[in-house]
């Protein structure tokens, strides 16, 4: 009967082992919320100077939804298709980042050296099973991921033709 406990014991350990393998430990900052509703989204926000201020929400099929606040090509709510080749290539982006294991907050709030004044972005990655995760990301303050990471969505959802524009705009907003 005695060895019979060292291998419950052991058995035990090896279950309890597997379990924590399995769970991916190394994942940050998610939760896990709604099903079947599948969205990228980016969101830029505020600097010092006159950077675009947006949100786009951008789902599998290519369709998406603009919201241009501040310094945009144009303002207010617009909607329209981009083709599954977006969706395809924001995942891309996103999977080359390896989001699920970057810290979710890259700002001054988290990080002991920052640029100031730089841009902030939110990247929200939903997938069809609720799994769900935001990452809150300061240029000049997180890693080398979301340095890469923001250009590639940019270019998977058309921010150039959609978003960029050379206007030259006031740093209060009058234009």
């Amino acid at each position: 009967m005695r060895l019979a406990e060292p291998k419950s014991g052991y058995a035990a350990g090896i279950v309890a082992a597997i379990a924590i393998a399995g769970c991916s430990g190394s994942e940050i900052g998610i939760e896990t919320v709604h099903s079947d509703d599948p969205v990228i989204v980016l969101s830029e926000g505020e600097c010092d100077q006159t950077c675009p201020v947006y949100d786009m929400t951008l789902k599998p099929d290519g369709s998406y939804l603009l919201n241009g606040v501040r310094f945009v090509k144009t303002s207010g709510v617009s909607d329209g298709g981009l083709g599954t080749d977006a969706w395809a290539a924001a995942e891309k982006a996103l999977t080359d980042a390896s989001f699920w294991l970057i810290a979710p907050d890259q700002t001054s709030s988290t990080q002991t050296t920052c640029q100031s004044g730089a841009p902030i972005a939110a990247v929200t990655w939903r997938t069809a099973d609720g799994k769900q995760k935001t990452l809150n990301y300061r240029a000049g303050c997180g890693g080398p991921e979301g340095r890469i990471l923001i250009p590639a969505l940019r270019s998977a959802m058309q921010f150039d033709a959609l978003v960029w524009t050379e206007d030259r705009f006031a740093p209060d907003g009058s234009r």
